[in-house]
């Protein structure tokens, strides 16, 4: 599935830049880490008696540890840069040059990351049936895949926020 293909209920595109930044901070980042990892955790325990789940449990355990690093560089580097974006665009002032020349660099390494990620989850649906689980299963993996598939929503939903709503805005005012 393409995040182009992400449909929502909710209207991003009328927000504004700095609160789309403190959703994706504060909801998807935060969510990612923390139920990323319990996630992971739960996986791997029923990848003891399910080895058919050890290549998901591979391909989730290398998506939570590069998401976490992507996670990483949009807040230490994109973001705070995109708010001064917004907050000098808001005051009617220029703003200072982005250290590396156009935010757009970072922006398409982001988009890249991202594709890869789209790239895993789709793998990752493969893998799993489109998250069905084996008839006779436990209730806990029946509800591991469910989590697996609600995660990946929420990264497709992410993914949206972030290429179709927040990036070109950003690239709009640089």
């Amino acid at each position: 599935m393409s995040q182009t293909l992400f449909k929502t209920n909710i209207p991003f595109e009328t927000w504004d830049l700095d609160l789309l930044v403190d959703y994706v901070l504060k909801f998807h980042h935060r969510n990612t880490r923390k139920y990323g990892n319990e996630l992971l955790e739960r996986l791997n325990q029923l990848a003891a008696n399910h080895p058919e789940l050890d290549r998901v449990v591979d391909h989730f355990r290398n998506s939570i540890a590069d998401l976490d690093l992507h996670c990483q560089k949009e807040e230490n580097v994109l973001y705070p840069f995109i708010i001064e974006l917004f907050n000098a665009a808001e005051l009617g002032q220029e703003h200072a040059p982005f250290h590396c020349g156009s935010i757009q660099f970072p922006i398409n390494a982001m988009m890249a990351d991202h594709s890869d990620e789209i790239e895993r989850h789709d793998r990752i649906a493969e893998l799993t049936n489109n998250y069905t689980a084996p008839e006779g299963a436990e209730p806990e993996y029946v509800k591991a895949l469910a989590d697996l598939k609600q995660f990946r929503n929420y990264l497709l939903e992410h993914i949206y926020v972030e290429n179709e709503v927040i990036f070109p805005r950003a690239l709009a005012i640089e």
